[in-house]
């Protein structure tokens, strides 16, 4: 047997052999790729261009919600989110916000975002991890909304998300914060309730789950 010889070649080049080549033409794309030379630098800014601090009290308890999605310099962005909450004299924590992923469990979610590099040592703050839930209200059509339990019990949440389109269903809400509230802090429970009604009907579930909270 020749090495690297396939058996279905054979049958590939009977198939492809009266085929011509199309004509190719070589092309260069150039993408828009902005680069932030100071990413702390540039969260701080963020945050004081949008006002956000001024919504903390002093003693506040804030849950800054983390997915498990990559983002760049994800530890970064969290560390100095926490920074800024703890300079308005906020208290942070962090709380995994990732539906079912890892596991579906409040240690693989843990371990989830110890491997993206958000750790208690790099951050300054603990991380709360759990899969308990509260459970806010009903929809109209009895679907139940789930917060995450330690982030129910903060005074602030503050989600660390991505905004893109999702794969599997178009609307004015797709992934992004919509999803993170809904799905991503309501662990598995929050998971399985928002996808008992098909992807056909996400975008209407997203924008009643808003409206609940």
């Amino acid at each position: 047997m020749k090495v690297g010889w396939c058996p279905y070649m054979s049958v590939i080049e009977t198939l492809v052999k009266d085929i011509p080549i199309p004509k190719m033409v070589k092309v260069k794309q150039h993408f828009y790729a902005p680069e932030v030379p100071d990413v702390a630098e540039a969260v701080h800014h963020s945050i004081k261009d949008k006002g956000v601090l001024a919504r903390i009290s002093k003693g506040d308890l804030v849950a800054i919600a983390v997915g498990s999605r990559g983002i760049a310099d994800i530890p970064i962005l969290t560390r100095e989110l926490v920074r800024a909450v703890r300079s308005a004299g906020g208290k942070p924590f962090i709380v995994p916000a990732m539906g079912s992923h890892g596991g579906a469990t409040a240690e693989g979610q843990r371990e989830v975002l110890e491997k993206l590099g958000i750790t208690k040592g790099f951050t300054g703050a603990p991380i709360k991890s759990s899969m308990d839930v509260v459970e806010l209200g009903r929809l109209p059509k009895g679907l139940p909304v789930y917060l995450d339990k330690h982030a129910y019990e903060a005074d602030k949440i503050i989600f660390i998300a991505r905004i893109k389109s999702h794969t599997a269903f178009r609307g004015p809400h797709e992934s992004g914060l919509a999803k993170m509230v809904t799905i991503g802090l309501g662990k598995q429970k929050g998971a399985d309730a928002a996808h008992s009604y098909s992807f056909k009907y996400m975008q209407s579930i997203y924008l009643l789950w808003l409206k609940s909270r």
